[in-house]
């Protein structure tokens, strides 16, 4: 089996206005060059998650947050292949799904979101499907991903018309082949998707075709215990332009899909209706940058940290065998030591939207790897302001009347979810 696999972190003061911009339908908005500071304190409302805490929020690995239109928050803890939902006061309500093999349980969820009307939808890639789920947690069916050899994961949210999700950015396309010839080819662009989930088969739509940066053909070889292992084509450069994409409330979405500061607001008919930019330009990738990276890496693979690989060989007799962690970790050398880069860093490094859609923009710090300050605006080009580098992170969702959750985590790395509400001017 050939697969082939690429990949799609003085005195505040909050701006009681906006910078006037251009209304919709004009497609391009120059953002003022100077950055106007806003306050990142906000009301807390509650939060849920800790070590000694009740059984339901001891989180193990919490890969997605979803609010529904009342307020109730949705938390996916993938290594307990579970979802659990809190309501306004972060109470618990229920747990839905569990890991397992048949309908309502999870072999591999990846992502998923929460519906207006607190009905569900989880990615498993483990059944290669959708599975819905009504308000009340009880499971409806299972949808089939389709797409023959070819599967796109990205991270999804709801669509307004309440059958469909849209889905990109945050995410992989997986080809997978078997017998003889070669191996998968890298997509010339990368599709962001509004999929309709009515019949048994997802229907899947692209709205936008993002830009893919060009790639070799070349094959990665990693060696270490012994085993010899070629991939098929290589994944994406270090530092290369991610998808990054926010769902707007009409079903239109704003993504960026280069290294300068464009973020490209399209419509629900798939048309351009906005181009945002803003004077701040991409760095070179120094070699000291790529040499920073590579020790990086290398001590993340050290401390265990970083990425992690498990893969299984033919043992001669039918069956297979893992190969050794120590042969895993001499690969990972042998891949790190093989890392390609982007000649330049993108200034852009995450991108999402509010409940009412606010565009969230998150710009690069000093370090190629740090997070810097993060702009606040609407999908028409209306300037709120900036938080300082540091002073704030990056939401992990939106909800109605300002609900807004972060992930934070200890000196143990025990996650916790705090959820505050914005001011208007930023919800």
């Amino acid at each position: 089996m050939r697969i082939g696999q690429w990949v799609g972190t003085g005195t505040a003061v909050l701006a009681l206005g906006m910078t006037a911009g251009p209304v919709r339908g004009q497609t391009a908005v120059e953002l003022p060059a100077e950055d106007r500071t806003l306050s990142a304190a906000f009301d807390e409302v509650y939060r849920v998650g800790s070590f000694d805490g009740d059984l339901w929020e001891t989180f193990g690995e919490i890969s997605g947050l979803s609010f529904d239109a009342a307020g109730n928050l949705f938390i996916l803890d993938r290594q307990a292949s579970q979802i659990t939902v809190v309501d306004t006061r972060g109470s618990f309500v229920r747990t839905v799904g569990q890991a397992g093999e048949g309908p309502g349980e999870f072999r591999m969820p990846v992502s998923f979101t929460a519906m207006p009307d607190g009905s569900l939808v989880v990615a498993d890639l483990g059944h290669r499907s959708y599975q819905l789920f009504d308000a009340e947690g009880a499971f409806q069916r299972m949808v089939s991903m389709g797409g023959g050899d070819m599967i796109r994961l990205g991270e999804i949210a709801p669509h307004p018309s309440g059958t469909a999700i849209v889905s990109g950015g945050g995410g992989m396309a997986i080809a997978m082949r078997t017998g003889p010839g070669g191996g998968p080819s890298v997509p010339a662009t990368r599709p962001i998707d509004v999929i309709t989930l009515t019949g048994e088969v997802a229907e899947v739509d692209p709205i936008a075709q993002a830009w893919q940066p060009p790639r070799d053909d070349r094959p990665q070889r990693l060696e270490g215990g012994g085993v010899r292992l070629q991939m098929s084509m290589a994944g994406p450069r270090t530092f290369e332009p991610q998808l990054l994409v926010g769902v707007l409330p009409d079903g239109g979405v704003a993504y960026t899909d280069s290294s300068t500061y464009r973020i490209k607001v399209i419509g629900p008919d798939g048309g351009l209706s906005g181009l945002l930019t803003r004077n701040h330009p991409p760095r070179e990738v120094t070699s000291r940058m790529r040499d920073a990276e590579k020790e990086r890496r290398l001590t993340q693979l050290e401390e265990g940290q970083g990425p992690r690989m498990r893969i299984l060989t033919n043992n001669g007799s039918g069956g297979a065998r893992p190969i050794s962690e120590d042969a895993m970790r001499e690969m990972m050398r042998g891949q790190i030591d093989q890392l390609q880069f982007y000649p330049e860093l993108p200034v852009l490094m995450a991108l999402t939207s509010s409940w009412t859609g606010k565009i969230w923009a998150q710009r690069r710090g000093d370090a190629p790897t740090d997070p810097g300050a993060i702009d606040v605006m609407t999908s028409e080009g209306q300037y709120a302001g900036t938080f300082e580098a540091g002073s704030l992170q990056m939401p992990a969702a939106f909800g109605p009347d300002g609900l807004t959750a972060w992930i934070e985590r200890d000196d143990f790395d025990v996650p916790t979810i705090v959820v505050k509400r914005l001011p208007q001017i930023l919800n």
